[in-house]
């Protein structure tokens, strides 16, 4: 994950995350950032420079160094801060523009429910659920039940990921049967 000040600025080892291998069919760039106009300057930057079929918004890292520079699942505790992030990403470029949430900020506090009927009018083309708050991080179980009813409440447009806790095919096997709007991360833990 890319922060966008560091990109603006022009920090190399920032923008070595961002290079395509010719390896890779399909590349897309995650990047966190506080403010609608930085991470507009910085999305219409990365079409500008780079080669990427998208480009995600972490709003779910739950790392301290850029909670406390209001990024991150910092923004989750801001929701019309997280619209005017996706509304200014997605009306600066044509690459789609998708997000990562967790559930909420604190435990016990779901929102993700309340908003993603709006995230696809916000402009985002999908979102990836982290089953955990950012409070939680990563000392209990992904709330799957929860991601489920999520996935259906989200409109057609948006696409909606599950991630957490997925270990086996078992379980992407398990989710994917219990809820098949969602589509499932098949790895067991994201960095986010």
């Amino acid at each position: 994950m890319a922060m966008c000040r560091n990109l603006l600025q022009g920090q190399a080892s920032e923008w070595a995350l961002l290079r395509r291998h010719s390896s890779e069919d399909l590349f897309g760039v995650q990047i966190c950032g506080a403010y609608p106009d930085t991470v507009a300057r910085t999305v219409e930057l990365i079409e500008q420079e780079c080669t990427v079929d998208f480009i995600d918004i972490n709003m779910g890292c739950p790392i301290d160094i850029v909670v406390n520079k209001g990024a991150g699942s910092a923004v989750l505790t801001k929701p019309m801060r997280m619209k005017g992030i996706v509304q200014a990403a997605s009306g600066t470029v044509d690459i789609p523009i998708t997000i990562k949430v967790r559930t909420a900020y604190f435990e016990g506090k779901n929102r993700i429910d309340s908003l993603i009927a709006d995230m696809g009018n916000w402009g985002a083309s999908a979102v990836t659920i982290h089953g955990r708050s950012r409070q939680q991080r990563y000392s209990k179980l992904a709330d799957w039940e929860y991601v489920y009813q999520c996935a259906k409440k989200a409109p057609d447009s948006l696409q909606v990921l599950g991630n957490g806790d997925v270990f086996s095919y078992v379980d992407w096997n398990k989710h994917k049967a219990e809820c098949p709007e969602l589509f499932i991360h098949n790895w067991s833990r994201s960095t986010n």
